[in-house]
């Protein structure tokens, strides 16, 4: 049976017929011309050679191009991994070797040199074909636009995302077609009260991917287009998102990271910018600090939702927008999904009492069957019929999580366990203080010590910041030193890069 998810898709783009779908610049495309598009690039994709059960790798920015080509590939039952070019892009050789594609398709001007086989096949034929997004488009043009049969089937590999590679070389996931039914499912329920508020606008609504679509936005947006939604693709830049809220004539909806709502709150144009045709915005994908989610609520207003979710359960809670309102819960991540299970679980596996710390497991029909051809990898995390995040936490008797960092990231000051979240969340209280990371450098009385590094708008005296830790966490939680930098450096999924500040 063809799978749900694409079918529910392509359905969805005919009923939306002329209305737009696609925005790029002065580009537009309407929800008939991608289906018929869709189709077109199926074809394309079929003549270079890529059937159902085969991989293919897009190398590619933000573009109308990747979302077709995506769309393509999920019609054609194709074993789908995009990869953002970017400046922070990482160990593309890797991931085009390790998924082992029939096809890598290119951003003509994207940052290939180097990778192995990235001019073609070499002379024995070994290896995958490479072609361009410009190239696989004229052979769309010559396409039929009629429809096609759905390839794809429930059990099938939809695609293989890659980790961030912050603890070695990143790691494939795979998720099948039936696990991304249940990932739109759960994400769709968790906003159903926002959407119902904006029944009366949707279909002047815009969602705007400008965080890549090889990640979180993409999955997002591809929910959107099902809602008859439009999707406008960009790079982030807070200036230019300033200018599209101020110009939109509906509902404007998009997907940020925390330093991107950041950016977006300290913008110097933002004090007069009209920005009332914000209707939904969904962050995730790194910890906020609650000072700066109360600025974000005092100037945008109740339009925030939270989503928690990793590379391998792409669904797992929502800080929904009425949970906002309540100023104890901004520290959460919010509760489980429906359709999720959360449980937090000690070294040996055990459920820990009610608000204590523990790992957060999670169990669901979006959880990953393993990592690609990690079978290891795959035994450490899937323990117990449970994903094993990584990530500590707490749940409180209302069954709202709290993460404290990840396992990896504890802090261990003579003898005592210290979290990074706590402590970066009572930094950022400080009023000048913008951004925050701690990370445990080697220390010989300690073990360890804690280190701050700190975005400030002002000068801060280091002696205030320990005070201010000191007072709301206790003095072993205060940093033994603290730097000033500019920003902080982030990893290509938006996450605080701990790893390029341990080597500073």
């Amino acid at each position: 049976m063809a799978a749900r998810y694409v079918t529910d898709l392509l359905d969805a783009l005919a009923a939306h017929g002329p209305r737009t779908a696609l925005v790029a610049g002065v580009s537009t495309t309407s929800f008939a011309e991608l289906l018929t598009g869709t189709y077109r690039t199926a074809r394309a994709l079929r003549r270079l050679g890529a059937g159902r059960g085969d991989g293919l790798v897009l190398l590619a920015a933000n573009t109308p191009d990747a979302l077709r080509i995506r769309l393509a590939a999920y019609l054609l039952g194709l074993r789908f991994t995009h990869v953002h070019l970017g400046p922070t892009t990482q160990s593309i050789g890797h991931i085009v070797t390790d998924a082992d594609p029939a096809l890598v398709i290119t951003d003509p001007a994207g940052p290939t040199a180097g990778v192995p086989g990235a001019c073609g096949r070499d002379a024995a034929g070994d290896g995958p074909r490479w072609s361009t997004a410009d190239e696989v488009a004229k052979l769309a043009a010559g396409e039929s636009g009629e429809p096609l049969t759905v390839a794809a089937e429930d059990d099938d590999i939809a695609r293989i995302t890659y980790t961030g590679g912050t603890t070695g070389l990143p790691k494939g996931v795979p998720t099948t077609y039936g696990a991304l039914h249940a990932a739109a499912r759960s994400a769709l329920a968790g906003a159903a009260a926002a959407r119902d508020g904006l029944a009366d606008r949707i279909g002047h609504a815009r969602f705007l991917a400008v965080t890549p679509v090889a990640h979180v936005a993409g999955d997002l947006a591809l929910i959107m287009l099902t809602l008859g939604v439009t999707v406008e693709t960009y790079d982030f830049a807070p200036g230019r998102m300033l200018l599209s809220l101020a110009a939109a004539r509906g509902a404007v909806l998009t997907y940020l990271y925390p330093a991107l709502l950041s950016q977006l709150l300290d913008h110097p144009d933002l004090p007069h910018t009209d920005t009332s045709a914000l209707a939904f915005v969904v962050y995730g994908s790194a910890p906020i600090a609650p000072a700066r989610l109360r600025a974000a609520i005092a100037r945008f207003g109740p339009v925030l939702q939270q989503g928690y979710a990793s590379t391998e359960a792409p669904a797992i809670t929502a800080l929904t927008v009425a949970d906002h309102a309540r100023p104890e819960l901004l520290s959460s991540v919010g509760r489980a999904l429906p359709g999720v299970e959360l449980s937090v679980r000690d070294e040996a596996g055990r459920p820990v009492p009610t608000g204590a710390v523990g790992e957060v497991c999670v169990r669901s029909g979006s959880v990953m069957p393993g990592y690609w051809r990690r079978p290891d990898e795959t035994a450490a995390v899937l323990r117990g019929g449970w994903l094993h995040t990584g990530d500590l936490g707490r749940l409180d008797p209302d069954g709202y999580l709290y993460l404290v960092g990840r396992a990896r990231d504890i802090i261990i000051v003579g003898g005592w366990n210290c979290y990074a979240v706590p402590i970066e969340a009572a930094l950022t209280e400080h009023p000048h203080v913008r951004a925050a990371a701690v990370v445990g450098v080697p220390d010989e009385t300690t073990g360890e010590a804690i280190t701050a590094y700190v975005v400030a708008d002002a000068p801060v005296d280091p002696a205030d910041l320990r005070a201010l830790v000191t007072d709301r966490l206790g003095a072993v939680n205060a940093p033994t030193s603290v730097e000033y930098l500019d920003a902080l450096p982030l990893t290509p999924l938006g996450k605080p890069d701990k790893n390029a500040l341990r080597a500073r």
